[in-house]
C-alpha cells in the first residue's frame, strides 16, 4: 500500500514519514499474511477497550495516512481485481452467445462474475459477502503434526487436518504461506540461522519427493520393469491416472480419475489381475458392494470360469483359496471388514472418481521406500549393480548427494528419543538445527524438568524461548501498537481472550500449506481480502475515498466468494432485489447493445427466477422492456435457449402481472410492436403442443399472434372454455387476420358442429369473433340465434355483408321496423336501405340519434359517405347550427364533411377549422372545397409549414396566395424534411412546382441554416438546376451528407459520372457513395466484373434503397449470365424478385422464401412484373409449399401461403383448389389484383356448383358475398344475373368497393398494370342495367336523381339522361360528376348546358366555382375559357391535368391567362409551364419555339410524366428548346440522365436524332416514353439492334400497334429484350403476339439467330 504520494509530502517531518512507512508496512505484512480466529468477529461485544479505541484509530488513519492511502489502495485492489477476475473465470465458466447469438444459461454465480466483468457494481452489503467483523478461522491450511501441535491442541480446539501427499504439480513455494519475520536466537548449540537451515531440508524434500515422482514415471513408461513390493495392476491404475494429471490425454478425460465402479464390475479382472494384490478385491467389495455381489458372489458363470482356470493350470491351490469366498460370505452377512485405509482414503473411494494425488496416498508406498526399493540403502554401492547406462543407475547415482541427508534426518528424530540422548553434546551438536526441537524440549513441561535436573543451562536456553514467545503479540495487539495515535489503554488486552486462537492462526500462517490448487489459493486471497476490509471499516464515514476503496474491496471479496456455489443456492429477499436493482440500473444505462443482448440472453431465466421470487413487477417492467430493443433473431434465440420449465414459470408470472406492468400498445414504436410479435412467436415455438393452461399464460400476447401460429394450435384448443374466455378478453386488441384465423381453426373442431345448432352461450362465448366469421357460415345464422345478439352486434363493428343479413333475417318485413327497434340497432342501422331510413332522419324522437349513428358509420368507413344515403342525410344536417356544435360532434362529423360542402364549414372559426381538419386519418376534400377552406385558413391564422403540412386533407386547394401568406419560420428544422418530402411526392406536378418555387423563394430570405434546407430539397430539384448547384468537388467534400439522401435515377446518374470524372472509384471506394452509387453505369460495373470483390459489389448494388434503375438491372443480370458460379443467395430478396425465370430456378429455398416475403410487403412491385414472371413466382410457390400439390388438391394451408398470388396461377393449379377452402376466404380474395389473362378461370372457378353455382340462379347474398369478384365473370355472366337480385342497395355496394378497392395502393398499380379497361366499362353497364335502363319495352326511360348519381357512376348515365334531371339534382352533385373522369364529351356537354344557368355569368366564375366543375370546364366555349378569369395558378394546375381538351380550348384558356398576367410567351417562367400542364400544347410551334431554353428544361421535372395531347410539331419544337445550350445542349452529348429527366417529352425527338442513338441513351428513355411513340416512327427509327438495347420495362411497354408495325427482326430483338434472352420463353410469347412472324423468311431467320449470338456473346 506505500506510494510515492506519502514519500513525496516534503511538509512531514523525517521522522513521522518513518512511522508511516512503519504503519504501512505492517498493513502490507497484515494483508499478506492475514489470519485471526473464530471468534475474532465478536472481540467489539466482548472487550469494551476495543470499542473505545476504534475512535483513535479512525483518527489516526485520517491523520497519518490520508487520502492517498485509499487511493493506493484502490489501484491495489482494482489490479486484484482483474487478476482475480481472471482466476475466478477459469472455474466459474461464464456462459457466451455462439455465432448464432445461442447462449447456454448461465446461474447466479455466473451472472455476479459477468457482471464485475462488465463494470456492473453489485450491492455487496446486500447480497451478504460483506464482512461485519474479522473472518474467521482458516479451514483451507493443511498442516504437520508436531508434538508443538500437540501441545497447542490442549489449550485450543483448533484442529490441523492430515498432510496429504504432495503433487509436483500442486505444491510449490509460492503455494507455502510467507512466515512472520522473527530475530534469529543463538544457543549454547551454537545453531546456525533457523530459516536457512529450514529452507536446506525443505529443498532436500522437494528434491526427494521430485525424483521420487520420476520413478512413478519410469514405471509406467517401462523404463524399469515394475516396483519391488507393488502389484502391477496397482502400478497399471497408477498409471492411467498419472497420464491424465500430466496432461497428456484429453483434459475433459482426465478430469474423470479412476473409474472403480467400472473396474469392480468386470469379472474377467477378478479371475487375472486382482488376485495379485486382493487389496483391490477388498476396495471392491466394500465400497462397490452391489457391483462385487452382482459379478462374483451372484454370478454362478464367475464361478465356472474359476474352476476352469484352476483346471487348465492344475493349480487346485489356486481354486481352494477361500479369500474371495469369504469376501462373498462377509457380504452376506453385512460384516465386512476395512480394507487398511486411513479415514481420508475411505472417504475418496466413496466418490467414485479417484485422483492420482489421493491414489499416491493411499495405495503406494512412501518415497524412501520407493527409492530404498530400487537403489537400496544399506550399502551406498548397491546400485552398482544395475546395468551400466540404465535409466535405474543413473537415477540412483544422482540419489547419492542426498544420502547424508537421510542419515541426518534418521538420526534426528528427536520424538523417539530417550531422556538421556537429550543430554548428548553429540547428538544435540548434529541435530541442533532440526525444525521444533527447542520447542519440544522447552514446551513439554515433564521432559524440561527431567532435563533441568541433569544440565541447569535448559533455564537459561528456555528462558530466551520463553521471551520469544512472550514477545509475540497477537495481530490486533502489533496493529494498534504501531499506530501513532496514543492510546489510553493497554493493547495487550486486545490478546486476552482471543489470544491463544490468534496465535494458533499465526502458527499455521508460518508453517502450514494451502490445500488444493488453484481454487483453495482464491479462498486464501478472499480471506485476505476481508481482514483488509475489515481493517479499512474502521475509519467508516470519515472519508470518501474510504467509501470508494470498501466499494473495490467489496467487489474483489464478491469475487472470490463465487467458488462456494453452496452459498449462492439461496438468496434472502433484499439480495435478490438488489440483484435485480443493479441489472435494471445497468439496462438503463448502458448503451452498448450488444452488451446488453449478451446480458439478456445468457442470464433472463436467472432474472426471471429472481423476479418471481421476490414478485417484482418494476424489475419485469425493465426487462420486458429491454427485450423489445433486442433483434428478432436474439429475442428468439433468448427463448428457445431457455429451458422450458423457467420459460413456462416466467409466462405464468407475466401474465398474473401484466396489469402492473402497464403496457401500453397504443403507444409503441413499430419496432417494439414486431418484437412483441417475435417474442410471442418464440413463446410459441418453444412448446410443440400448447395446452390451456399454457394457452391461458399466453393471453396477454394474443394481439400479437401471427396468423400461421394461430392456425397452428390444436382445433380442440380453441373451443376450450378457457381459451374463448381469453381471446374474448384480449379481442380489442386483435387484429382482424388474427381473428379470422382464431374462426378459421375453430371451425376446423370437429366439436364445433354446423352453425344452425350452435347455442346461445357458444354464440356468446364467440361474439368478438362472430363479425369475422366467414360470410358463407354467417350467412347461416338463424333468427332465433341473432335475436338474442342483436344488440351486442350492433355493438360492434359488424360489416355491410352481414350486417344486412342480420337485417334480412330479423326485419324480413318492414313493417317490424319501428323508431323503437332502430335505435337499437346501433351500426346494423347503417345497412338499412336509404329509402327506408328516410323516414326515420325526419322523425324528431329518433333523428339526432340516427343521424350521428350514420354519421360515425361513415367516419369509420363502414358506409360511403358519397353513396345514395348522404343525399337523405346532408339535409338534415345542413340545417343544423354548426357554430354552436361541440367539438366531438364535429368530429362525429368527420366522414360526412367532405360532402356538405365548403358553406357548411366556413361559418366555423378559421382555428376551430384547423384544428378540426388537422385529425388524422380524415378523407380528402374536393378541390373546390379545399381552396376556399385553405385560403380562409391562410387569410386569418398563421398559416406555417407545419400546419399546413398536417392539413392533408387541403393539399388538393394549394394556390400561390397561401404560399404566400405561409409563415417559414420551422423551414431550417430538419424534422420538417419528411414533411416536405411527403409534399413533393403527392402533389399534383403544378402544385410540386408551385411550392419548389416557394421553397426557393423562402430560402433567399432566410439564408440561415441554407445547407439543411438545401439538404432536405436536393432530391426533388430539377436536373438542369442541380448542374448548376453540385459539382464534383463539392460532392465529394460533403459526401458524408449526400451520399444517403434518397436521389432521384437521373440525379444519382448525374453525381456518379461527375465524381467518377475527378475521383478513380474502385469496386471498393464505390460503397462509400451510398445511394450515389445506384447512378454507375453499366461499363464501370463490367470494369469490375473479373474483379474477387465483385459479389459483394453486385449484393451492395442489389441492396441500395428504391427502385433499381431497369438499365442498372438488365446489366446485373447479363453479369450473372456471364459468371454462373455466382451466389444468387447474397443477392437482395427485391432484386432477386425481378431475375430471370431461369435463375429464379436457381435460388435456394430460404433465398426463395425470402422472395415470397418481399412480396407479401411490396405487392405492387410484384404487379409490375411482365404476366410471364408473376405467374412462375407464383407456380413456384406452390411448388416449394410441397406436400398439397402432391395430394393433387391446393388446400386452405397453401391458400394462406399463396395469398395475393392465388390469381396468378395457371389454369391447371387454379383447377386443383379446394372449393371449401376457397369459400372460407372469398373475403380475403376481394382485395387481391385479378389480372386480365386470369378472369376467365377464375370466374370459371367461382361459378362451379359446389361453390356459387350458375349466376342466374343468385340471391342478393351471393353478390354481397363476391363484392367485387362480380367483375371477374364475363359480360354474359353478369348480364344473366336477375335484375331482383341487383337492386339499387346491392349494386351501390359493388361499386363502393371496387372504388375503394381502387383508392388502395395496390388497387391503383393493379388497375394500370393488369385491368382491360374497356372489358370493365363493359361489366359496370351491365351491372347498372336494371338501374340505368327501362326495365322493358313499355317502361320510361329512368331520370336520375342525385342520389341515383351517388349510387352509380355519372358517365353510367346518357346524355340524354343527364340533361333531363332537375337542376336541383344537378347542383347537388356537380362535384360528383367532376369526380368522373371517364364521361364521354356529349355526357359533360349535356351536363355545362344544363349547369350554366346556374353559374351565369360565366366570365365572373371564381376560382372554387371552376374548380368544382372539373372535367366539365372541357365543354365550356372558346370564348367562355378566354374570359374566365383563369389566372390563378392553382386552378389551372387542376386544368392543366385534364386529357379532354381540343386543341382550340387549349389555346383559349392558356391565351386568356396570359392576356389577363401580361405575360408574352417569353417570359413564361417555370412554375408556369409546369403548371400549365397538358395546356401547354395550346401554344403554336412558332410560340413554343420562343419559350425560354433555360425555364422549360427546369419545367420539365413536372411535365415528364404527362402524356402532351400535342402534335409531332409541337413536340419537336420542345424537344428543340430543350437541345439548346441554355437547357441541356445537343442531343448527341446527352446522358441517359437526361433522357430520364425529360420523360414523356423525348418523343419529340427528330427520326435522324432517334436513329442515331447509342445504346447508353436508348437505356435512359423511360417505358412510357416508348408506349407514346407512334407505330411508323418506332418502325422507322429503331433498328432491330437498337431495339435489342432495350431493358424488360421498355420492352413491355411496345404496344400491339407498334409491334404490328415493326419487321421480323425488329419482333424478335423485342422478344428476347421482353424475356431476357430465353428464347424458349421468347418463341412462346411470339407465338402469342397479335402478329404473326414470316417464318419462311430466310433472311429474317438469319437475322434472327446473329442477333441471339449477338446478345449471347
Amino acid at each position: 500500500m506505500r506510494q510515492n504520494e506519502l514519500s513525496g509530502n516534503a511538509s512531514l517531518e523525517d521522522t513521522m514519514a518513518t512511522e508511516d512507512e512503519s504503519m504501512q508496512s505492517l498493513l502490507l505484512q497484515a494483508l499478506s499474511r492475514s489470519g485471526v480466529g473464530e471468534r475474532g468477529g465478536h472481540l467489539a461485544q466482548k472487550n469494551l477497550a476495543l470499542v473505545q479505541s476504534l475512535d483513535g484509530l479512525r483518527r489516526g488513519l485520517l491523520h497519518r495516512v490520508g487520502n492517498s492511502v485509499y487511493g493506493n489502495l484502490r489501484k491495489k485492489v482494482s489490479r486484484v481485481t482483474m487478476a482475480l477476475l481472471d482466476d475466478v473465470s477459469t472455474l466459474v465458466d461464464v456462459p457466451q452467445p455462439n455465432a448464432q447469438g445461442r447462449c447456454s444459461v448461465g446461474d447466479l454465480r455466473q451472472l455476479i462474475l459477468w457482471g464485475i466483468r462488465h463494470n456492473v457494481t453489485w450491492n455487496t452489503q446486500a447480497l451478504g459477502v460483506m464482512s461485519q467483523g474479522l473472518p474467521s478461522s482458516l479451514p483451507f491450511l493443511s498442516c504437520p503434526s508436531t508434538e508443538r501441535d500437540e501441545l497447542r491442541s490442549q489449550l485450543t480446539p483448533a484442529q490441523s487436518s492430515p498432510k496429504k501427499a504432495p503433487s509436483s504439480r500442486t505444491i510449490s513455494k509460492q503455494k507455502r504461506l510467507p512466515e512472520l519475520s522473527t530475530t534469529p536466537h543463538h544457543s549454547q548449540f551454537n545453531q546456525p540461522d533457523t530459516g536457512r537451515t529450514r529452507e536446506s531440508n525443505d529443498q532436500q524434500k522437494e528434491m526427494e519427493y521430485s525424483t521420487s515422482i520420476e520413478i512413478l514415471e519410469a514405471a509406467c513408461n517401462e523404463s524399469i520393469p515394475g516396483l519391488t513390493g507393488v502389484s502391477n495392476f496397482t502400478v497399471f491404475l497408477y498409471c492411467k491416472l498419472f497420464e491424465g494429471e500430466n496432461g497428456s490425454v484429453d483434459p475433459a478425460m482426465a478430469q474423470m480419475g479412476l473409474d472403480l465402479h467400472a473396474t469392480c464390475s468386470d469379472a474377467a479382472w477378478y479371475l487375472s489381475a486382482a488376485e495379485e494384490d486382493f487389496l483391490w478385491v477388498h476396495v471392491c467389495s466394500e465400497f462397490f458392494a452391489h457391483e462385487f455381489n452382482n459379478t462374483v458372489c451372484a454370478n454362478s458363470s464367475f464361478w465356472l470360469q474359476r474352476a476352469h482356470q484352476a483346471a487348465l493350470t492344475k493349480d487346485y491351490h489356486f481354486f481352494n483359496q477361500t479369500s474371495i469366498d469369504d469376501l462373498c460370505v462377509q457380504l452376506s452377512g453385512e460384516v465386512i471388514g476395512s480394507p487398511g485405509l486411513d479415514e481420508n482414503c475411505l472417504a475418496q473411494l466413496g466418490n467414485r472418481l479417484l485422483s492420482a494425488q489421493a491414489f499416491r496416498h493411499c495405495f503406494l508406498p512412501n518415497n524412501s521406500v520407493l527409492i530404498s526399493a530400487l537403489c537400496g540403502r544399506e550399502s551406498p554401492d548397491s546400485h552398482q549393480s544395475l546395468p551400466e547406462g540404465s535409466w535405474a543407475a543413473a537415477y540412483c547415482s544422482k540419489m547419492q548427494n542426498f544420502s547424508h541427508l537421510d542419515t541426518a534426518e534418521e538420526i534426528c528424530q528427536y520424538r523417539e528419543w530417550a531422556v538421556h540422548h537429550f543430554t548428548n553434546s553429540t547428538l544435540l551438536e548434529l541435530c541442533g538445527q532440526t525444525h521444533g526441537l527447542r520447542e519440544y524440549i522447552c514446551l513439554n513441561a515433564t521432559l524440561y524438568n527431567q532435563l533441568l535436573k541433569s544440565v541447569p543451562q535448559f533455564s537459561d536456553f528456555c528462558a530466551e524461548l520463553q521471551s520469544e514467545l512472550e514477545g509475540r503479540k497477537c495481530l490486533l495487539q502489533r496493529f494498534f501498537d504501531m499506530l501513532p495515535a496514543p492510546y489510553e489503554f493497554d493493547t495487550s488486552q486486545l490478546c486476552v481472550d482471543p489470544a491463544p486462537l490468534l496465535m494458533e492462526v499465526l502458527h499455521k500462517l508460518s508453517v502450514c500449506e494451502v490445500e488444493g490448487g488453484e481454487r483453495e489459493g482464491l479462498v486464501v486471497l478472499g480471506y485476505v481480502l476481508r481482514v483488509l476490509d475489515f481493517m479499512v471499516g474502521l475509519s467508516s464515514g470519515l472519508e470518501e475515498g474510504e467509501r470508494e476503496a470498501r466499494q473495490g474491496l467489496g467487489q474483489a471479496i464478491l469475487l472470490s466468494s463465487l467458488l462456494d456455489n453452496t452459498s449462492w443456492a439461496t438468496l434472502q429477499p433484499e439480495a435478490s432485489m438488489s440483484v435485480l436493482h443493479t441489472v435494471g440500473v445497468f439496462l438503463r444505462r448502458e448503451r452498448n447493445t450488444t452488451l446488453k443482448e449478451d446480458l439478456l440472453s445468457c442470464f433472463s431465466p436467472v432474472l426471471w427466477d429472481l423476479i418471481q421470487r421476490d414478485d417484482n413487477s418494476s424489475a419485469l417492467r425493465v426487462l420486458l422492456q429491454e427485450y423489445l430493443q433486442m433483434p428478432k433473431d436474439s429475442i428468439r434465440t433468448l427463448v428457445m435457449s431457455a429451458e422450458k420449465d423457467a420459460v413456462k414459470r416466467f409466462l405464468s408470472h407475466m401474465h398474473q402481472s401484466w396489469d402492473q406492468l402497464q403496457v401500453e400498445t397504443d403507444q409503441a414504436s413499430q419496432k417494439e410492436l414486431q418484437a412483441m410479435e417475435t417474442m410471442t412467436a418464440a413463446f410459441i415455438h418453444k412448446f410443440p403442443r400448447v395446452t390451456p393452461e399454457l394457452f391461458v399464460d399466453l393471453s396477454q400476447f394474443i394481439p400479437f399472434m401471427s396468423v400461421s401460429d394461430i392456425m397452428s394450435f390444436p382445433a380442440s384448443l380453441i373451443v376450450n372454455d378457457s381459451v374463448l374466455t381469453a381471446i374474448r378478453d384480449h379481442s380489442s386488441g386483435m387484429k382482424s387476420l388474427q381473428k379470422k384465423a382464431f374462426v378459421k381453426r375453430l371451425l376446423q373442431s370437429s366439436v364445433v358442429g354446423d352453425v344452425p345448432t350452435w347455442p346461445p352461450y357458444f354464440l356468446s362465448s364467440i361474439l368478438p369473433l362472430l363479425p369475422y366469421l366467414p360470410i358463407s357460415h354467417f350467412q347461416q345464422l338463424t333468427s332465433q340465434q341473432l335475436t338474442p345478439l342483436v344488440e351486442l352486434l350492433g355493438n360492434g363493428s359488424l360489416d355491410g355483408v352481414r350486417g344486412r343479413h342480420v337485417l334480412r333475417t330479423l326485419f324480413s318485413k318492414k313493417k317490424n321496423l319501428t323508431s323503437d327497434n332502430i335505435l337499437r340497432l346501433g351500426v346494423l342501422a347503417c345497412y338499412l336501405d336509404p329509402v327506408d331510413l328516410s323516414s326515420f332522419l325526419w322523425d324528431s324522437t329518433v333523428s339526432v340519434a340516427l343521424w350521428q349513428q350514420l354519421a360515425q358509420c361513415m367516419s369509420k368507413g363502414f358506409i360511403s359517405a358519397s353513396g345514395r344515403l348522404s343525399s337523405w342525410l346532408i339535409p338534415v344536417v345542413e340545417n343544423l347550427n354548426v357554430s354552436s356544435m361541440a367539438p366531438p360532434d364535429l368530429s362525429a362529423l368527420s366522414g360526412l364533411l367532405p360532402e356538405l360542402g365548403a358553406s357548411f364549414l366556413l361559418s366555423l372559426p378559421s382555428q376551430q377549422l384547423l384544428e378540426i381538419l388537422s385529425q388524422p386519418g380524415l378523407l380528402k376534400y374536393s378541390p373546390a372545397q379545399a381552396f376556399q377552406i385553405l385560403s380562409k385558413i391562410s387569410k386569418d391564422t398563421n398559416l406555417t409549414m407545419e400546419k399546413l403540412c398536417k392539413l392533408k386533407p387541403l393539399h388538393s386547394g394549394l394556390s400561390p396566395a397561401v404560399l404566400r401568406d405561409l409563415q417559414w419560420p420551422e423551414i431550417s428544422e430538419a424534422a420538417h424534411c419528411q414533411c416536405w418530402r411527403a409534399l413533393l411526392t403527392e402533389l399534383k406536378p403544378g402544385h410540386r412546382a408551385m411550392l419548389y418555387n416557394a421553397m426557393q423563394e423562402a430560402l433567399q430570405r432566410d439564408l440561415q441554416n441554407v445547407t439543411q434546407q438545401v439538404n432536405c430539397l436536393l432530391p426533388f430539384v430539377p436536373l438542369r438546376k442541380l448542374t448548376e448547384t453540385l459539382n464534383g468537388d463539392a460532392t465529394l467534400r460533403d459526401i458524408s451528407l449526400y451520399r444517403d439522401m434518397r436521389w432521384s435515377p437521373q440525379q444519382a446518374q448525374l453525381l456518379f459520372k461527375k465524381i467518377h470524372e475527378l475521383k478513380n472509384i474502385t469496386s471498393r471506394t464505390v460503397r462509400d457513395l451510398g445511394h450515389i452509387a445506384s447512378g454507375m453505369s453499366c461499363d464501370f460495373l463490367r470494369l469490375w466484373s473479373n474483379d474477387t470483390d465483385f459479389a459483394e459489389l453486385l449484393q451492395f448494388v442489389s441492396e441500395l434503397p428504391g427502385d433499381m434503375r431497369p438499365a442498372l438491372r438488365k446489366c446485373i443480370v447479363d453479369e450473372l449470365r456471364k459468371q454462373p458460379e455466382l451466389d444468387l443467395s447474397a443477392l437482395n430478396s427485391g432484386f432477386a424478385a425481378t431475375l430471370p425465370v431461369t435463375m429464379i430456378e436457381n435460388l435456394s429455398n430460404a433465398s426463395f422464401r425470402a422472395v415470397m416475403e418481399h412480396i407479401q410487403a411490396h405487392f405492387a412491385d410484384f404487379l409490375r412484373l411482365p404476366y410471364y414472371k408473376q405467374t412462375n413466382l407464383a407456380e413456384k410457390a406452390v411448388t416449394e409449399l410441397g406436400s398439397s400439390q402432391a395430394e393433387g388438391e391446393i388446400d386452405g394451408t397453401t391458400l394462406d401461403f399463396l395469398g395475393p398470388l392465388l390469381p396468378f396461377l395457371d389454369r391447371d393449379s387454379l383447377a386443383l383448389v379446394d372449393r371449401g377452402a376457397l369459400a372460407l376466404r372469398l373475403e380475403e380474395i376481394r382485395s387481391f389484383c385479378l389480372p386480365k389473362e386470369a378472369l376467365r378461370d377464375i370466374s370459371a372457378l367461382l361459378t362451379q356448383n359446389d361453390l356459387l353455382g350458375e349466376p342466374s340462379k343468385w340471391q342478393v347474398e351471393d353478390v354481397e358475398h363476391l363484392g367485387r369478384l362480380v367483375f371477374s365473370l364475363s359480360t354474359k355472366q353478369i348480364t344473366s344475373i336477375p335484375l331482383t337480385v341487383l337492386n339499387k342497395d346491392t349494386v351501390e355496394q359493388v361499386l363502393v368497393s371496387q372504388s375503394h378497392w381502387e383508392d388502395s395502393v395496390v388497387g391503383g398499380v393493379c388497375v394500370t398494370q393488369c385491368v382491360d379497361q374497356h372489358r370493365q366499362r363493359q361489366q359496370t353497364q351491365s351491372l347498372l342495367r336494371g338501374i340505368v335502363k327501362a326495365r322493358n319495352r313499355r317502361a320510361k326511360v329512368p331520370v336520375p336523381s342525385c342520389a341515383d348519381i351517388r349510387g352509380t357512376l355519372p358517365s353510367a348515365w346518357t346524355s340524354i339522361q343527364l340533361s333531363r334531371m332537375s337542376q336541383e339534382d344537378l347542383k347537388q352533385c356537380v362535384e360528383v360528376f367532376a369526380q368522373d373522369a371517364s364521361m364521354s364529351s356529349e355526357q359533360r356537354r349535356a351536363l355545362w348546358v344544363k349547369l350554366r344557368q346556374s353559374f351565369s355569368p360565366v366570365r365572373e366564375l371564381r376560382a372554387d366555382q371552376v374548380l368544382a366543375l372539373g372535367s366539365v370546364v372541357t365543354e365550356m366555349g372558346e370564348r367562355e375559357l378566354y374570359d374566365t378569369n383563369l389566372t390563378d395558378l392553382g386552378v389551372l394546375a387542376h386544368l392543366g391535368m385534364l386529357t379532354d381538351w381540343s386543341p382550340k380550348k387549349m389555346r383559349a384558356v392558356i391565351l386568356g391567362a396570359m392576356r389577363k398576367r401580361k405575360l408574352k410567351v417569353e417570359q413564361l417562367t417555370a412554375v408556369d409551364l409546369a403548371t400549365f400542364g397538358h395546356l401547354i400544347c395550346g401554344l403554336y410551334p412558332s410560340e413554343i419555339k420562343r419559350l425560354s431554353s433555360y425555364n422549360l428544361s427546369v419545367a420539365v421535372l413536372f411535365l415528364r410524366e404527362m402524356s402532351l395531347p400535342c402534335t409531332e410539331q409541337q413536340m419537336e419544337a420542345l424537344t428543340s428548346r430543350l437541345s439548346r445550350p441554355e437547357a441541356f445542349g445537343s442531343v448527341s452529348a446527352w446522358g441517359p440522365e437526361v433522357f430520364t429527366e425529360i420523360g414523356t417529352l423525348a418523343v419529340g425527338l427528330e427520326d435522324m436524332v432517334l436513329s442515331a442513338l447509342v445504346q447508353e441513351q436508348v437505356e435512359g428513355i423511360t417505358p412510357e416514353t416508348i408506349a407514346l411513340m407512334s407505330p411508323q416512327k418506332m418502325a422507322v427509327v429503331f433498328s432491330a439492334v437498337q431495339l435489342s438495347w432495350l431493358n424488360v420495362e421498355q420492352a413491355w411497354a411496345v404496344t400491339k400497334e407498334q409491334w404490328a408495325e415493326l419487321d421480323a427482326g425488329q419482333r424478335h430483338a423485342v422478344g428476347l429484350a421482353r424475356y431476357e434472352g430465353d428464347v424458349l420463353l421468347e418463341q412462346r410469347g411470339r407465338n402469342s403476339a397479335p402478329a404473326a412472324l414470316n417464318v419462311d423468311s430466310f433472311i429474317v431467320r438469319s437475322l434472327g439467330l446473329c442477333l441471339l449470338l449477338w446478345q449471347l456473346i
